[in-house]
């Protein structure tokens, strides 16, 4: 085990029960949100939003509302950053983000918070992760692609808007969604989808 994240992965696994796990792989199910962020047009950070399915999050509180408010206050989401997030830098925070094709290691990931979903049923992390190098978006190759190499957590992009961009002024950046043939996962039996970005200046 890494860290309490993969201890709460496998008491996923194993509360799962045995119907689920015949019918898929994946125990923890993530929707993600990706804000791209530039500083005088080269993009210096990547600030991802992961919203965990209902019994991930439930075993979340569990283990972290010590106080059972239905929210995590400052003791706990220490707690919580400790011991269920700051070990998934051993696996690139599930975030492959690569320039000119190669696929860059974070630096760690700042700005870790937790929200809770209106209905109270979901827990939601979102963190910051500093890009390296400041890549231009105009000149480089630049990809993102989100996936848990052991395949236990599926993450995928939300629908509406999955990629946003910040403070690019003088530019308009898009991407089409491939998929990342090159780098298969799980014993090559599965794909990754791989958001490649393009960007262009805008003139007149």
């Amino acid at each position: 085990m890494r860290n309490l994240f993969f201890a709460l992965l496998m008491l996923a696994v194993v509360q799962i029960g045995p119907l689920r796990l015949a019918s898929a792989h994946p125990h923890v199910w993530v929707d993600a949100l990706a804000f791209m962020g530039f500083d005088e047009g080269r993009l210096t950070t990547i600030r991802m939003q992961w919203a965990f399915d209902e019994f991930f999050s439930e075993i979340l509180f569990q283990d972290f509302d010590w106080n059972d408010n239905g929210q995590f206050d400052e003791d706990e989401l220490a707690a919580m950053r400790q011991g269920a997030f700051e070990g998934l830098g051993e696996v690139n925070f599930f975030t492959d983000f690569r320039i000119g094709g190669e696929q860059v290691s974070w630096d760690g990931a700042r700005d870790f918070g937790v929200a809770v979903s209106e209905d109270g049923r979901t827990v939601a992390y979102s963190f910051t992760l500093d890009v390296p190098g400041a890549p231009d978006p105009y000149t480089d190759a630049i990809s993102l692609s989100i996936y848990d190499p052991e395949f236990y957590v599926e993450l995928n992009f939300i629908d509406d808007e999955p990629l946003r961009f910040r403070d690019l002024p003088g530019g308009a950046c898009g991407y089409s969604f491939v998929e990342a043939t090159d780098n298969p996962i799980y014993f090559g039996l599965v794909t990754p989808i791989r958001a490649e970005i393009l960007c262009e200046e805008v003139t007149g």
